[in-house]
């Protein structure tokens, strides 16, 4: 039946085709969107759920893949403009679609980036392209990377409310917020080292972009911001126009160029053809927070998990749909957390081990893989990491709130009655005894070794060597890969690659199979009464589970751009 259907489908294809290349003229150039966190992938939406969020879906790096490889197919449009504005993404997609768009360009394809309000993630991303425009009256605010951290110690005690952290290392400082008001000494070092290595390659972007050298990219940001005739006097810039005015830029001999919204350009472009594909990957995809339950996103980020969350339970009800999925050969299985729950991680890391004896698994790391992130990663059969890539942090924290100062501001007088030596262990309403941190640090322990263990046996190294590079310390993807954390920096196409070889199928993206959990009982998409009542019911959980004592193996801080 699929052998028909195929057949079927390339016959119409080869109708459409023969009907564009008779009466269908494509643009010169078409624009492409580039705006928001441009998420690695693009996600099912609902029916109703789309009518009630209207307008086009946000840009993705599969939709911007995808519509890249069709103009370069085609071969008839002269290239893309990127309209780039509002860029909020992370700086592991941005290196993922610098690729595509030096692969564009690598077949013949001219690309064009257009600056609404340029700062430095936005101008990094167009620095691959052939040539930069902005708007007359923006700004270039090329201003360099920083890491930043809000301690919220003295906060929380205004509250009456304070914080006790167990780590296994002055590196583990997921928790340092909490209980501190400043860095570390390590955790400065570690922040300063992740910053060396971003500004390094921001620079190299700039110079090898723009023909610069690598001290003149540096001077040249150091100046920063600059008016946007100011960045075309300083070379940043190839030419300062409104959108309207660059039909006339990019033609020649005095014709204008066309260009087109994607909508419009799609119905002049030929229509791949489709190929059967019986041995499939399947795609699973772990995103944000791991905690334990279903996956879930909250209306605000709560500490140490963040909004998005991914819920133990619906990552490994996917991974057993693709064990358990006859064309599925081989998992391609995309991280981009930063940890979180120690024990949900740790039950995600036994889907993998149990499932690469029946079917290979390839991690693609995504903006982080740390920690938590990490754990679930450690035992696939190949690790993909971005050079960019957060990744690492292995180790552990204990997190136990005391509220004894809040119990006090609101008059509350709490008297317990115990039967069992550590019956109070989880009570948030008094200070740990040297007892019971004693018995948490034992837990921290027997965490840490436990965390160890899965990374030595999956990455094949031994426990000495492991720990000179562990206790919580943090790497980028392209240390980790000297280090041995990783097999490879690359994208999500050598990701691909090396599924398909393992797997023994296609190196093609259309081999690629979404697979989600299993179905549960949820409110209807699209019904606001019953989706704000599920978020906030979420959050309430949520925020319930951080009361207590729970080991964490969650990475620290986020390196930022501006």
């Amino acid at each position: 039946m699929s052998l028909i259907f195929t057949v079927l489908a390339n016959l119409w294809r080869a109708f459409r085709n023969a009907r564009v290349r008779l009466f269908g003229r494509p643009p010169d150039y078409v624009w492409l969107e580039v705006s928001g966190a441009l998420p690695e992938f693009e996600s099912r939406t609902g029916f109703l759920r789309r009518r009630v969020s209207p307008g086009p879906p946000a840009p993705t790096l599969e939709g911007i893949r995808e519509r890249l490889d069709r103009i370069s197919a085609d071969g008839r449009p002269k290239g893309v403009v990127l309209r780039v504005r509002d860029l909020g993404a992370d700086w592991a997609a941005l290196e993922e679609l610098r690729a595509e768009i030096t692969r564009f360009r690598e077949r013949g394809g001219r690309v064009v980036a257009y600056l609404t309000e340029p700062d430095t993630p936005s101008y990094y991303l167009a620095c691959a392209a052939g040539e930069v425009f902005a708007s007359p009256v923006s700004t270039v605010n090329v201003t360099g990377v920083r890491a930043r951290v809000n301690f919220v110690k003295d906060a929380l005690a205004q509250a009456g409310v304070e914080a006790e952290v167990i780590s296994i290392s002055p590196y583990k400082s997921a928790g340092d917020a909490l209980t501190r008001n400043d860095f570390s000494e390590e955790a400065r070092e570690q922040a300063e080292r992740l910053l060396d290595a971003r500004f390094s390659e921001l620079i190299e972007a700039v110079s090898s972009g723009r023909n610069m050298t690598a001290e003149q990219a540096r001077t040249k940001i150091d100046r920063a911001p600059y008016a946007a005739r100011e960045a075309l006097a300083e070379g940043l810039l190839d030419g300062v126009c409104y959108e309207d005015e660059l039909a006339e830029r990019l033609g020649m001999d005095g014709k204008h160029a066309t260009l087109a919204e994607w909508g419009r350009a799609l119905r002049a472009l030929r229509v791949p053809y489709r190929t059967r594909v019986r041995r499939r990957i399947g795609l699973v995809s772990l995103s944000g927070a791991i905690v334990r339950g279903q996956s879930r996103k909250l209306p605000v980020p709560l500490p140490l998990v963040g909004r998005e969350q991914a819920g133990s339970e619906s990552v490994i009800g996917a991974l057993r749909t693709a064990e358990k999925d006859r064309r599925i050969k081989v998992v391609l299985f995309h991280v981009d957390s930063r940890g979180g729950d120690a024990l949900a991680s740790d039950l995600i890391w036994r889907e993998v081990e149990r499932i690469r004896a029946k079917k290979p698994v390839v991690v693609l790391m995504g903006a982080a893989a740390a920690s938590g992130g990490y754990y679930v990663s450690a035992s696939a059969n190949h690790v993909v990491a971005r050079g960019g890539t957060i990744t690492g942090s292995i180790g552990v924290i204990i997190t136990r709130p005391i509220a004894a100062g809040l119990y006090e501001k609101l008059g509350v007088n709490p008297v317990a009655l115990d039967r069992g030596a550590h019956a109070g262990l989880m009570d948030a309403s008094r200070p740990s005894t040297p007892e019971e941190l004693e018995i948490l640090n034992r837990q921290l322990v027997h965490f840490y070794g436990e965390f160890k263990d899965r990374v030595s046996e999956g990455r094949s190294m031994d426990l000495e060597s492991l720990e000179r590079i562990a206790g919580g310390r943090v790497w980028t993807g392209a240390e980790a890969r000297d280090l041995g954390l990783v097999d490879e920096v690359g994208g999500f196409r050598d990701a691909l690659r090396k599924a398909a070889e393992l797997g023994g199928t296609k190196d093609d993206p259309g081999a690629l199979l979404k697979v989600s959990p299993p179905r549960s009982r949820r409110p209807t998409p699209g019904d606001p009464v019953e989706t704000a009542r599920e978020m906030v019911e979420a959050t309430i959980r949520t925020a319930g589970g951080l009361r207590g004592v729970r080991a964490w193996a969650a990475a620290p801080y986020e390196v930022s751009d501006g």
